[in-house]
């Protein structure tokens, strides 16, 4: 039996934020220091990556505006509830325990891990348009204590990008591999759950009595 886990909208602010990110730390290492075995203007490489960061911005605005409307997003974000759910989830991570809970949607792994992203994007968003245009943001500049410090947080997120993604990934497939599967159909497979046995069903009522001598 299929089971919708991903709606469609989900899907797509999933994979437009995967390509912009992977693109976004692409150029961006391109454009800090070229690389020998790839030659590409510099020009088309900022257009690209500026490009890459507009659709970034829009997918996030997306992104809010929906799980807003559908009141999901407490689905998607780490909230203080979610704290009393750590240490069974760690325990499972470390292969202490066989199993969990089941927390939802998403994990508090996962759910963490969102919400971070999240401030990432903003964090991002203000830092590049700053050094998109540096002659119409000086008084942001200043706020912010100067270009060079606020190169040093753009290139900071691109980091935490680079790192955390490999960790999405490992929560993922410690839970259940076919939820990234669901990321691509928007389903999942499961199997259906037979209504409990009863004197005027003696079909399940037998199924019920042989299961345990198998």
């Amino acid at each position: 039996m299929k089971l919708l886990l991903q709606p469609l909208p989900v899907r797509i602010f999933h994979w437009v934020m995967f390509s912009c990110v992977i693109g976004l730390l692409w150029t961006g290492l391109y454009m800090n220091d070229p690389f020998e075995a790839v030659r590409l203007p510099l020009r088309t490489v900022r257009m690209v990556h500026a490009f890459l960061g507009l659709s970034l911005t829009a997918n996030l605005a997306g992104q809010i505006y929906y799980y807003w409307r559908t009141t999901k997003w407490t689905e998607l974000l780490f909230l203080t509830r979610d704290l009393v759910n750590i240490r069974s989830f760690a325990r499972y991570v470390f292969f202490i325990t066989g199993g969990h809970p089941n927390y939802g949607r998403y994990n508090p792994g996962q759910k963490a891990l969102f919400t971070l992203w999240g401030a990432a994007v903003l964090i991002a968003i203000v830092t590049g348009f700053t050094l998109l245009l540096p002659d119409m943001t000086t008084g942001l500049q200043r706020l912010l204590n100067g270009l060079n410090t606020i190169r040093i947080s753009h290139f900071g997120v691109a980091i935490f990008f680079a790192m955390s993604i490999p960790l999405h990934l490992y929560l993922v497939f410690t839970e259940d591999p076919a939820k990234l599967q669901a990321m691509f159909t928007g389903y999942i497979q499961v199997e259906p759950k037979l209504p409990p046995a009863s004197p005027d069903n003696p079909y399940i009522q037998g199924h019920a009595e042989d299961g345990p001598h198998r």
